[in-house]
């Protein structure tokens, strides 16, 4: 059965792990998790990849790390609650967590959903040479971020508290005085992901709008990688 969209109980189940966000309310409800929140998610997963495959051949096709676990690292956090109240794709390389490389991903939690490409945390190796590409082509980076933002897109970053770069070009510091980014989309509201939804068809679209974007950001991770093979 392929996927036809979320039902009202998946996220009705999100919203309840928030405040009921213990082992025993967990395993009380897990056929539940199974069925509204992990099936449905990996119905999308399978539906989607041949789209995304066709931006990025060497993405994992493996459902079982594209989609993400309701279960949570606390080991380096201060946060110890064992479950999220969230959930995603993330289609990535092989051997690589969510938090390495550059993802593209479909998230949603009980009050909207997000999806987009970008870092969770970029090497400063590959801000570097990311940087350094912008300021040599400010145009051609632009005739690719201008299309993205004209959808809907926005650039989210994390800045640096000070200017880095205070003699390049002021149109292009909000791109590059960043220590990570992603292009991204963002929903409030989850009505338009209920069944029957046609959320399946609109990121098929989507991921392809942004494969230009994607493609101009992996070359630059080919040339760090080639970098620190050289070193």
């Amino acid at each position: 059965m392929g996927f036809s969209g979320f039902t009202a109980d998946t996220f009705k189940f999100l919203m309840e792990i928030r405040f009921n966000n213990n082992v025993e309310w967990f395993d009380a409800n897990r056929e539940r998790y199974k069925k509204s929140v992990q099936l449905p998610l990996k119905q999308l997963a399978t539906e989607l990849m041949p789209t995304v495959l066709s931006v990025d051949p060497y993405f994992s096709t493996n459902l079982n790390t594209t989609v993400s676990r309701i279960r949570r690292d606390t080991r380096f956090t201060k946060d110890k609650s064992p479950y999220r109240d969230n959930m995603w794709l993330g289609y990535r390389y092989p051997g690589r967590s969510i938090s390495e490389g550059f993802t593209i991903w479909f998230g949603i939690d009980p009050n909207g959903y997000d999806y987009g490409m970008g870092f969770y945390y970029a090497e400063p190796s590959f801000m570097a040479h990311y940087r350094k590409r912008i300021i040599s082509d400010p145009s051609g980076f632009f005739s690719l971020a201008e299309p993205l933002m004209k959808l809907g897109f926005m650039y989210s970053c994390e800045l640096y508290k000070r200017d880095r770069f205070p003699d390049a070009p002021a149109e292009i510091k909000p791109y590059i005085n960043v220590k990570n980014f992603s292009w991204m989309r963002h929903f409030d509201g989850v009505a338009d992901l209920l069944e029957p939804s046609d959320i399946a068809n609109r990121l098929n679209d989507e991921f392809i709008r942004m494969k230009p974007m994607y493609d101009y950001v992996r070359s630059i991770a080919l040339i760090d990688d080639a970098s620190k093979l050289s070193h």
